[in-house]
């Protein structure tokens, strides 16, 4: 069954995003008025913008990119209440109604997707959804695994132990729920939007949101500054990977990880499962399948890491590529991707009004499940708007404060950022004069300070190597040419342009200049 590691693709874009289109919607023009703005189109900001229409509310979306560009469009797109052992993590650290309320904000989300999902051409399937262990019955990933089957019994949840699974390779414990989903999360996105405009809403892509102004009242309504013009309104939601704001200091209660993806042909369509499956044991693997232009594919993913860490980045996708092609006739990769996560100090997710600014609301920390999470977080932030109770706001709360069984988790997140802000700036990353190959990137020390050097696409850009954010000194990641800042997240593409916050300026080589380099040869 193994088969040669094939070739990555060169292109670095998710199966969902691999569509030249131009943008539909239009830039935000001048100034306007409205009664939410909405921060980000991926799920969890269409979803609420939709709710609140709904409601009747006037509503303004701010994309910066295109719809999806972020998290939804670079998701494996599994909509499921199975989320690994997730739900076995949270009872193993909160009371039985916590983890009650995380399963009923899922399975809103859920439900509410699959009502939406079947009017959409975007592939909605329904399908089996097991976590499973390799590593014998008497592993940690097979303790785990029956774990999580007893904590979803006791949510409600009917899953069962079976580890006969039509994989091929040996499994020693799996946990299957049935009839859960999976989808093409860029057509449905798009269907939302369209939902809106046809509703005399605004959408607008390519529309950076800058800054969120709000006066010395905490009661008085915020203003949006963006690329493109100004927004005023009495609510504002960042539906972001972390919020733009560092009011809440959300960058420090979670962590952010990359994970990697990949579409796969394979030589026999027969060989390839019906069902979705994400391993217990290290490296985590998600696996399902997808129909792209017309064939049935593999779609696998994993092996992550923090981010801006772990160098080189392309190393963890060509293991992916060869455990994937140990197991199945693989043919071609046709697509490479990475996607973004952020693991709350906690299991749960941040939503709601930001402590003391209760105009501005927030939704992140969904730990890799952001199609149910996401969905049900939008349901919640509209809810609070309208002033309607919502059965599982108070668990998710934006503006909790750290429980006690949490400040190990604190204190790893905050240990790591410490020592990649030491490490960085007291890494000496000397000159040199070897030419920049294809792809690759560096850092060098300098009179002028940190310098960021990389050449992609035959143009060499040099810009600062210091993330505007908090100072950290950022890693080059050759598998999606960016770069990453290990201290919060931050990325930024080759010229320095933002693309995942908590930051919201783009870098500049000291004292502030971006220096693009012609091309050679």
């Amino acid at each position: 069954m193994a088969t040669s590691t094939p070739d990555l693709p060169a292109r670095h874009r998710s199966a969902w995003l691999d569509r030249d289109e131009p943008a539909v919607h239009p830039e935000l023009i001048g100034e306007t008025r409205v009664d939410v703005a909405v921060v980000g189109a991926g799920i969890t900001g269409l979803t609420t913008a939709v709710a609140l229409h709904r409601a009747g509310l006037s509503v303004a979306v701010l994309e910066a990119r295109r719809l999806g560009a972020v998290a939804t469009g670079n998701t494996t797109a599994k909509i499921s209440l199975l989320q690994g052992t997730r739900t076995a993590t949270l009872a193993r650290r909160h009371p039985a109604e916590t983890v009650e309320a995380y399963v009923a904000g899922h399975r809103a989300g859920f439900d509410w997707i699959a009502e939406r999902a079947a009017g959409v051409d975007c592939g909605y399937d329904r399908a089996p959804a097991s976590t499973f262990s390799t590593a014998g019955r008497s592993g940690p990933g097979a303790a785990m695994v029956r774990e999580e089957a007893e904590a979803l019994r006791a949510a409600g949840v009917p899953a069962t132990l079976d580890a006969d699974l039509d994989l091929p390779f040996a499994v020693s414990e799996a946990v299957t729920l049935a009839d859960q989903a999976q989808f093409d999360p860029v057509p449905y996105l798009h269907d939302l939007a369209r939902e809106l405009v046809d509703g005399g809403q605004s959408v607008h892509e390519r529309t950076r949101v800058l800054g969120v102004s709000l006066s010395a009242s905490l009661g008085a309504p915020p203003q949006l500054r963006t690329s493109r013009g100004t927004v005023h309104a009495d609510r504002v939601v960042l539906a972001t990977g972390l919020p733009l704001l560092d009011r809440g200091l959300y960058f420090a209660r979670v962590e952010p990880a990359r994970s990697y993806a990949q579409a796969v042909r394979v030589r026999d369509e027969d060989t390839l499962p019906r069902g979705m499956y994400l391993s217990a044991d290290s490296p985590t693997v998600s696996i399902r399948t997808a129909v792209l232009d017309g064939e049935r594919r593999l779609l696998t993913g994993g092996f992550g890491h923090r981010v801006g860490t772990s160098a080189p980045m392309s190393h963890h996708e060509r293991e992916l590529a060869a455990w994937s092609a140990g197991r199945w006739p693989v043919a071609e990769i046709t697509h490479r991707w990475s996607a973004q996560d952020y693991e709350p100090e906690d299991g749960l997710p941040f939503v709601g009004p930001m402590p003391l600014q209760p105009r501005v609301l927030v939704a992140t920390g969904f730990a890799k499940w952001g199609m149910t999470g996401g969905t049900a977080a939008g349901l919640a932030l509209a809810d609070h708007v309208l002033g309607r109770d919502n059965p599982w706001a108070a668990t998710w709360a934006a503006d909790r404060v750290p429980r006690l069984n949490s400040v190990p988790s604190l204190a790893s997140f905050n240990g790591q950022v410490a020592r990649y802000l030491a490490t960085g700036w007291a890494s000496p990353d000397l000159p040199s004069s070897r030419p920049l190959a294809e792809g690759e990137g560096r850092v060098e020390t300098t009179a002028r300070g940190k310098i960021g050097r990389c050449r992609v696409g035959g143009v060499e850009h040099e810009v600062g190597a210091v993330c505007p954010h908090l100072g950290g000194i950022l890693e080059w990641n050759d598998a999606a040419a960016s770069w990453d800042c290990p201290l919060h997240g931050s990325r930024f593409a080759p010229d320095g342009e933002v693309l995942e916050g908590p930051v919201s300026a783009g870098l500049g080589s000291p004292p502030g200049l971006t220096r693009v380099v012609s091309p050679r040869g």
